[in-house]
């Protein structure tokens, strides 16, 4: 059998446990593979794997050192990831590429992988960025790489249906070009039944599509229409929009026993506890067309979703997800009301939902189904 290398520039966060996933499905369905990508944090569980080789370019730094240094360490993770993944051509032909370093460096090797016969499965996890890099005036520039990269690909992969339109719409990608592969089952524990304890969970990068403003304006109205519920906000600023963090730490100065801002990286063990803690994750997204790594996180640790039924998030709810779906369009007296239905039934009855939803989701989403399915497309 011949070993398919898997490259990604992601170790941490949603993107990271993504990548250590696909691995370990790639592993359980029987691919010999080469898993080149840096030391996954906090902890590297390809390592076990005895069918998987393992390549670690150097982390980046994340948050301390000088700019010098930081800069030093993002290209020496680049060069090495790089130079592994062109290695590797001379022993595979097979390549599963998920995040990749920024187009300006990656459009090349891809190009070169293509142009000696390679095939490239390129999974997407965004088919249009949530937030932008460059200023307006570059954008067409950044959608340019963008088309560039996704010409590279000999299939691409979305991790939901509603991943297929933008990139044939927006990108010009054939349309028998493109698959669904869903995103897999995060491996995380069950936080147990349903607290009651009046709060809701905002979790991830804060911005601007997942309308955490929005979700914390909804708390307010929620509490000033009775119901005593709290919101925590947990997930690091968006750093090409950090003026939106200013305006929820706004919000939440208005409402400081409702609200709670946690802002900055959160470590697993935190994830765990605010899971545990809270009824339920809110989720008003818009202008949304991936999976949720957030809702699928919800989903495995037993915690139902108030969520607009936005990109993969309604594949979700109908794979068993516990949810209230919040009505489209999305607006602060629909979410408002979402809140309010949410606490109009008991603790114990979402509880049971939610367990069931893990169960069901766990068959769904499981790797070695997805292994399976990636691996074919080579045949």
């Amino acid at each position: 059998m011949k070993r398919i290398v898997v490259y990604t520039r992601a170790w941490r966060s949603g993107t990271g446990l993504y990548a250590q996933g696909l691995v370990e499905g790639l592993a359980a369905a029987g691919s010999d593979v080469l898993f080149i990508a840096p030391a996954g944090y906090p902890e590297d569980r390809t390592a076990r794997l005895g069918n998987v080789r393992r390549v670690r370019p150097v982390r980046e730094l994340v948050g301390g050192g000088s700019r010098l240094h930081r800069a030093f360490l993002s290209l020496a993770r680049v060069a090495g990831g790089l130079g592994a993944l062109l290695a590797a051509r001379f022993t595979s032909d097979r390549f599963i590429v998920s995040i990749p370093d920024p187009f300006v460096f990656a459009i090349w090797p891809l190009m070169l992988l293509r142009l000696t016969g390679a095939k490239v499965v390129f999974v997407c996890h965004d088919p249009e960025p949530h937030s932008w890099s460059l200023p307006p005036r570059w954008r067409w520039l950044e959608r340019a790489g963008y088309r560039l990269i996704y010409g590279c690909a000999s299939v691409i992969a979305v991790l939901s249906e509603a991943g297929r339109a933008p990139l044939i719409q927006l990108f010009g990608v054939p349309a028998g070009k493109i698959v669904v592969a869903p995103h897999g089952a995060f491996n995380v524990p069950a936080a147990g039944p349903v607290p009651g304890s009046n709060t809701l969970l905002a979790f991830g990068t804060i911005r601007r599509n997942k309308q955490v403003a929005l979700a914390m304006e909804a708390v307010i109205a929620a509490r000033d229409a009775g119901c005593p519920v709290r919101m925590i906000v947990a997930g690091a600023k968006d750093p090409n929009d950090p003026a939106y963090l200013d305006e929820c730490q706004a919000i939440a100065a208005r409402c400081p026993d409702g609200l709670t801002l946690e802002t900055g990286f959160i470590t697993d063990e935190r994830v765990n506890e605010l899971l545990t803690a809270c009824d339920a994750l809110l989720m008003p997204y818009t202008d949304f067309n991936s999976q949720s790594g957030v809702a699928v996180l919800a989903g495995m640790a037993g915690r139902p979703v108030i969520a607009a039924p936005a990109g993969g998030i309604a594949d979700l709810i109908a794979a068993g997800l516990a949810a209230v779906e919040i009505p489209q369009p999305v607006e602060l007296d629909g979410v408002t009301e979402s809140i309010l239905a949410f606490y109009a039934k008991p603790a114990a009855e979402w509880s049971d939902r939610a367990a069931r939803g893990r169960v069901l989701l766990n068959q769904t989403l499981a790797w070695p189904r997805i292994g399976r399915q990636l691996a074919g497309l080579f045949d």
